[in-house]
């Protein structure tokens, strides 16, 4: 990713680049809407087989794609199931930062945590959110002692034990009037 893309990733900005600008021709965000659908299905899928799919030549795609990655559109990755890898204990955690204490740093901190795999700032009664993955209770334990009991910069933690996930969605409907 260029250091542009990154800059803008970071600020939490929407991306501005040649894929967007591409998009907002009239045929340019149908196209990037179909290779991003295509991509959703299969991040797999050759780029000769999308071609063929919505009717422009193999180049034409791979420039799209690669558009779509530096300008911080999409993203194409493995995404490993974490109960394949032992890790079944799944906990919601949310942090009141302690006061005079800066929010970003304390999301800094945390963020580099391997065990936290989402991280958000909310409004409300709490400051941060974090969703965690371990391998046991004793594992949250450790967890919560090492990052957020005792530390200075947080001021209260409730702890939430997740019993079942019902819906995790990763895909995106780019259909504009879909509820």
């Amino acid at each position: 990713m260029s250091d542009d893309a990154e800059a803008t990733r970071a600020r939490g900005r929407p991306p501005r680049g040649k894929a967007v600008e591409e998009a907002s021709q009239p045929d340019g965000l149908e196209l990037n809407k179909r290779i991003i659908e295509l991509l959703q299905q299969d991040g797999r899928m050759a780029y000769s087989s999308i071609a063929n799919i919505v009717g422009v030549s193999e180049g034409t795609v791979r420039n799209r794609v690669r558009q779509l990655i530096d300008d911080n559109v999409i993203t194409i990755q493995a995404e490993a199931l974490p109960d394949a890898f032992g890790y079944t204990f799944n906990a919601m955690t949310f942090l009141k930062v302690a006061p005079g204490a800066d929010i970003d740093d304390v999301a800094r901190r945390l963020s580099k945590v391997p065990e936290v795999y989402y991280l958000t700032m909310i409004l409300g009664r709490y400051d941060l959110g974090m969703a965690t993955f371990h391998k046991s209770q004793d594992d949250f334990r450790r967890f919560l002692t090492s990052h957020c009991y005792g530390q200075d910069d947080i001021a209260e933690v409730e702890n939430n034990l997740i019993l079942k996930v019902h819906k995790v969605k990763m895909q995106w409907s780019l259909g504009e009037d879909e509820a």
